[in-house]
């Protein structure tokens, strides 16, 4: 028996906690997963409510069984506070805080006055970036945490998100973008009593030293000439000094306002884009084998070879495509500017994939919600969005030392003074 003891004595508490387990399976107690899961979460209270104890224990400087004689001035215990039942990731538990003679104990794993653990702040928060209603985070939070929190908790918590938004959109930019990108997702919004599609402009930058960031959403409210100069004057007011390339579907006014505020940059649009463009054109039964056809001219090493599959297409289609022929020989002027740079930035520039993938994304939280009642509240779901797909781009873009050395040739000090800052 006493080895028995000593055994149990230098098992951790997590081996303990193992072994009840396997003797609650063997009572027959425990029979699933649920059931497992339900034995881990009785756990806690007792937990939470032992360690309440010990803390009070800790600010008496004596345990619960010591008595001091003779004291009169000494604090002691007083008893336990009126139950309270406290919010969970696991569920509703009920503590009892207990309370000392002066009233000085204050208590830090659940504070006084505290209904929730911490985490539920960002449980909210996570599902109204998922695109959730209110009601639908209300509703998920009590089916799987058991937690009734009300809309208008909620909606005060998402209403401290306008604050970290604004912020945001503020912010401070770094000097130098090397790759951007710019394209848009149409939102309905609601005006007044009208409801309308409005475009809502992302733009993606890569900076200096090869990380991806969003620079900004700007939704476009006057579909005036001068929106995207407002734009470009706003990267310009938050920090931009310089941007080597600019990637775009030739949205309309972009490459004029573009020139203005950053006449240095180097346009280009977007590859993908035109292929859609000519995708639209195709009869459906060729539209793939028209596609793959185009494909083998803009991704061709050079412009010989560029031309040479250019003649290789028409040769093919022009007694039977002759509009899309003449479509892709449009084309070609936005492309032979790609044969003059090193294959690993062609790459870069003639795709906007980057701001393609993260405007599917933010689709995701769109789609099928209706229309948002002001622009506010697209700014608020879609940057928090944003946020979580930041914490996901730790590395540099691919082949970026390649890269770094074939700008550093082809811009000079243009580029390299902006590496140390």
């Amino acid at each position: 028996m006493k080895k028995e003891n000593e055994a149990k004595a230098e098992k951790s508490l997590n081996e303990l906690i193992i072994d009840e387990a396997v003797k609650q399976y063997k009572e027959g107690n425990i029979k699933s997963g649920i059931d497992v899961e339900n034995f881990l979460d009785s756990l806690l209270q007792p937990l939470m409510q032992k360690l309440l104890d010990t803390e009070l224990e800790n600010h008496l400087e004596y345990s619960k069984y010591t008595h001091y004689k003779g004291k009169k001035n000494q604090n002691i215990r007083n008893g336990y506070c009126k139950p309270k039942n406290v919010k969970t990731r696991y569920g509703t538990i009920k503590i009892k805080t207990p309370r000392d003679r002066n009233a000085t104990f204050k208590p830090i794993i659940i504070e006084k006055g505290q209904t929730k653990l911490d985490n539920f702040e960002d449980k909210c928060i996570a599902l109204y970036a998922k695109g959730m209603s209110l009601r639908d985070i209300e509703k998920t939070l009590k089916e799987i945490y058991g937690v009734k929190i009300g809309k208008d908790d909620i909606t005060k918590l998402i209403s401290a998100v306008s604050e970290e938004t604004e912020k945001w959109k503020k912010r401070k930019l770094k000097p130098m973008y090397v790759f951007t990108y710019a394209d848009c997702i149409y939102i309905p919004i609601k005006d007044d009593i009208t409801t309308s599609k409005k475009a809502v402009y992302v733009i993606i930058g890569v900076d200096s030293n090869g990380y991806k960031e969003i620079l900004g959403l700007w939704i476009d409210k006057t579909e005036s000439g001068s929106f995207w100069s407002n734009v470009f004057e706003d990267l310009k007011e938050r920090g931009v000094e310089d941007i080597l390339y600019m990637s775009s579907d030739g949205i309309a006014g972009f490459k004029g306002s573009l020139e203005r505020v950053f006449p240095k940059t180097q346009t280009q649009r977007c590859v993908v884009h035109l292929a859609r463009n000519i995708y639209s054109m195709c009869p459906k039964k060729n539209a793939k084998e028209i596609i793959n056809d185009y494909k083998k001219i803009y991704t061709s090493t050079t412009l010989e070879e560029a031309n040479f599959q250019l003649d290789v297409f028409k040769n093919k289609y022009e007694k039977e495509q002759k509009r899309i022929v003449k479509k892709v020989q449009d084309f070609m002027q936005y492309l032979e500017p790609l044969f003059e740079l090193p294959q690993e930035i062609r790459k870069c520039i003639y795709t906007s994939n980057a701001i393609e993938s993260v405007n599917s994304v933010l689709r995701k939280v769109t789609r099928g919600k209706g229309a948002f009642p002001s622009e506010n509240s697209v700014y608020k779901i879609l940057y928090l969005r944003i946020r979580e797909l930041s914490e996901k781009w730790k590395k540099p873009i691919q082949n970026w030392k390649i890269i770094q050395l074939q700008l550093i040739e082809l811009f000079g000090t243009r580029y390299t003074q902006y590496l140390e800052l």
